[in-house]
């Protein structure tokens, strides 16, 4: 990680999450080691082997929490309910689905982000915002070209709003959610460091 840059992209876009994938962190970790200035310690989940991981930072003066009850063992999926000035029930899953993962993975990945989407549609008032690396290349592509998983998101009426490429030719980092219309503005930033795909932002 490389906290230095995040600490002066974060200054200089006053963003009130930030997210990170493929965080390669683990339980020694300390979270005083990895704190940024102004947000809470950082909500994990760690892979605890060889890669992985996934993390987000929320402002000191925004409420959250991790929702525990939503994770499943198996899965880089990392819920938060959040209550902001402009939502109520905010709910924020941060994902990181690895490439080259075997069929049943991604069926087990997409009924466990699938059971929650369900459950929380029940309440048509809330917010659903799912954002991180999909590895996933049907943005863009014919509906008969889609993988099950962003035909299974777009079902839910979630739609993907990252329409700039994030790794070479490809659009594999995604925001999508159920209220697109509350996102004033969207897009993609320069890559910090060595890292390969460039980072994405939403405003509200």
């Amino acid at each position: 990680m490389k906290l230095d840059e995040i600490n002066v992209l974060a200054a200089e876009y006053n963003f009130d999450v930030i997210c990170l994938t493929e965080t390669w962190l683990d339980n020694p970790i300390d979270a005083n080691s990895i704190r940024l200035i102004g947000y809470r310690d950082p909500f994990r989940l760690d892979r605890n082997r060889h890669g992985g991981g996934v993390l987000a930072y929320v402002k000191n003066n925004i409420y959250c929490v991790c929702r525990f009850d939503f994770e499943s063992p198996d899965e880089e999926i990392l819920w938060l309910e959040l209550k902001t000035i402009n939502f109520r029930n905010l709910y924020f899953a941060v994902c990181y689905l690895p490439p080259n993962t075997t069929s049943l993975f991604k069926k087990t990945f997409i009924e466990s982000i699938s059971s929650v989407i369900e459950s929380l549609l029940v309440d048509r008032c809330c917010c659903i915002l799912l954002v991180g690396d999909f590895n996933d290349h049907s943005v863009g592509k014919p509906v008969q070209l889609q993988t099950n998983l962003f035909r299974t998101l777009s079902a839910y009426g979630l739609q993907q709003l990252i329409d700039t490429p994030t790794r070479e030719r490809k659009i594999l980092d995604w925001v999508l959610t159920n209220m697109p219309f509350a996102v004033v503005s969207h897009g993609i930033l320069d890559p910090i460091s060595n890292f390969d795909h460039n980072p994405i932002f939403i405003t509200d």
